[in-house]
């Protein structure tokens, strides 16, 4: 908050001379601010403004501009140690023909003597030359010190200064003016609240809100960029704005900006004389839309000619920035929301897809043996499909399908599977010719599209006393004959997975059966969950385990896989991908 008042004389003991109280006539102002060097622009912007309307001609301002800055900056980082929680202080005042600045911090202040230092004798000493520079500017400076900290005073003869007006009503007008402009900044925010509460869609906020900037920050110009990173929908709805900026490259100021986080000020039309778009405007201000550490976007604000903005505007245009970057936050925010939930519907679409399209085949006893099935689904949904088919002649098809990929296409590709085995399991064909077909079916419906199944499929013969494998791509199928020490064997794909090569042809291997025998199929959910070991090493000690547990049947199985996998991962609750086991058991 700034104050525009007539500065009165301070107490304390001077550190050189005593400090001669201002006459009544003098017009100054005094200002806080955090003890930080990004503030101190906003500080340095109202002293200029100040000894413009004060009279001073261009070079006596470049002057103190350079005093300012050299004495502002030593308060912020050896006063204040450049901690935003501490404060400086500054007052300028100006009228008989002179200008007085003072800097204050909390800190302990200069030793005795060194402002009257001269220029360090290391000439790549990085420090130092401020107060030198700042006793060579000035005709006085005066060092004051007290139990609040340090304060810098310096004097210097300006001719032509005076206080604006030259009475006491010209520095009412002022500080009535500057209380006006409160309010009005004040009455803005309140309806830019209203504003996001009510509008329906973000470009009516950003319309009806830069209209309000207009009222309490004329400009000629103003423009807003949005970062690309913004939700696509929603950059194109802010697209329709009539202050949209979206030639980027061409405009260098808001590039700058965007890159650095970092807002820009000027106030002459010769510090922007290179930008293309910018360049013939006397003063302007680009500030970042942030919000959660994020910059969204830049407004860039911009007047032809004076007045020059002032530190209570570019506050207010702050503010304004502040909100929007809260508004596109929020409504970007709410679009990545949307598509979560879309997402999250579409699981649970495929989810109940899968539930009606690929059912899970019921245990059961069947002429000549018993087929155990268990599934375990993974948190995505995925493509795994197990089924039991009968077939014409009284044989029976199990069939194993690992489809590529989890969501939605999974399902529908698995589903599309289920319908063909099933319609070429009910013409009776025999299963090598039945995979062949399968897959020419598949190539077909897939096209180009990068979809793939691995399936094992078992026939067993009417009297079960035999059983026909072929495998495309999928794990092998495990054969384990009777007895804790019985033979075993595994039959291995003997070609590609289906849907990606219309012309191969399966083996098919024919293995006996007998009473006691088993046959165990999975998916790789059941073993590929090992990621210390590569996928053949892993399949080993899962039909390791199997051979182990063979005497004590399928449930057994299940239970003793599952056991290892919560071992190995105790705090997974849910599986990574899906696991399915089909185990047949001959029988009497």
């Amino acid at each position: 908050m700034t104050e525009t008042l007539v500065l009165p004389a301070f107490a304390g003991r001077a550190g050189a001379g005593s400090r001669p109280a201002l006459p009544m006539d003098y017009f100054g102002q005094r200002l806080r601010a955090p003890a930080d060097l990004v503030r101190l622009e906003d500080l340095r912007l109202s002293f200029r403004a100040f000894l413009r309307q004060a009279g001073a001609p261009a070079d006596e301002i470049s002057h103190w501009e350079l005093v300012f800055a050299e004495a502002a900056t030593n308060a912020v980082i050896h006063g204040s140690r450049n901690d935003p929680r501490r404060e400086i202080e500054v007052a300028w005042s100006a009228g008989d023909g002179k200008v007085c600045l003072e800097v204050g911090d909390t800190g302990p202040g200069l030793q005795p003597g060194q402002i009257l230092a001269g220029l360090p004798l290391d000439p790549l000493q990085t420090s130092g030359r401020g107060l030198y520079l700042i006793q060579q500017t000035c005709d006085r400076v005066e060092q004051w010190q007290g139990p609040a900290g340090f304060r810098l005073v310096m004097w210097r003869t300006v001719a032509g200064v005076s206080a604006p007006g030259g009475s006491s009503e010209a520095l009412l007008q002022s500080a009535l003016a500057e209380i006006s402009q409160c309010y009005e900044s004040l009455a803005a925010f309140y309806r830019l609240g209203d504003a996001l509460i009510a509008a329906a869609r973000l470009p009516e906020f950003f319309k009806q809100t830069v209209g309000d900037i207009a009222k309490v920050v004329p400009h000629d110009r103003l423009s807003i960029h949005f970062q690309p990173g913004l939700q696509s929908e929603l950059r194109d709805e802010l697209a329709q704005l009539p202050f949209y900026a979206p030639a980027f490259p061409l405009d260098n100021l808001a590039e700058r900006v965007l890159r650095s986080g970092n807002e820009t000020v000027w106030q002459q039309a010769v510090e922007i004389a290179p930008d293309p778009i910018w360049g013939g405007y006397e003063c302007g201000f680009c500030v970042p839309l942030r919000a959660g550490g994020l910059t969204l976007g830049a407004l860039t604000l911009a007047r032809k000619r004076q007045p020059y903005l002032v530190a209570s505007e570019l506050s207010t245009v702050r503010t304004y920035a502040d909100l929007f970057g809260i508004a596109l936050a929020n409504a970007n925010h709410a679009l990545v929301r949307d598509r979560e939930q879309q997402a999250l519907r579409e699981i649970e679409i495929a989810a109940t897809m899968q539930n009606d399209l690929l059912p899970l085949p019921a245990s059961a006893a069947l002429g000549g043996g018993r087929a155990i099935v268990r599934r375990r689904n993974a948190r995505t949904v995925a493509g795994d499909y197990v089924d039991i088919c009968p077939m014409p002649d009284g044989g029976l098809m199990l069939a194993m399908v690992d489809v590529m990929g989890k969501g939605m296409s999974a399902a529908l590709f698995a589903g599309m599977v289920r319908t063909a085995l099933r319609m070429h399991c009910d013409i009776g064909q025999p299963v090598g010719r039945l995979l062949e077909d399968l897959n020419r079916v598949l190539c077909r419906q897939t096209g180009e599209l990068t979809l793939f199944a691995t399936c094992a499929l078992v026939y067993l013969s009417p009297r079960r006393d035999r059983a026909l494998i072929v495998n495309a791509g999928h794990c092998p199928v495990l054969w384990l004959g009777p007895g804790v020490h019985g033979p075993s064997r595994e039959i291995a794909p003997s070609g590609p997975p289906l849907g990606l090569y219309p012309d191969i042809h399966y083996l098919v291997e024919e293995q006996a059966l007998a009473t006691g025998d088993q046959l165990v199929m999975v998916t790789d959910g059941l073993y590929e969950w090992e990621t210390n070991l590569d996928a053949v090493g892993a399949w080993k000690r899962l039909a390791d385990l199997l051979r182990a547990r063979r005497a004590e049947g399928g449930e057994a199985f299940w239970e003793a896989i599952q056991q290892r996998i919560r071992a190995a991962n105790p705090h997974e609750t849910d599986p990574r991908d899906d696991q399915t086991l089909l185990v047949w058991e001959c029988r009497d």
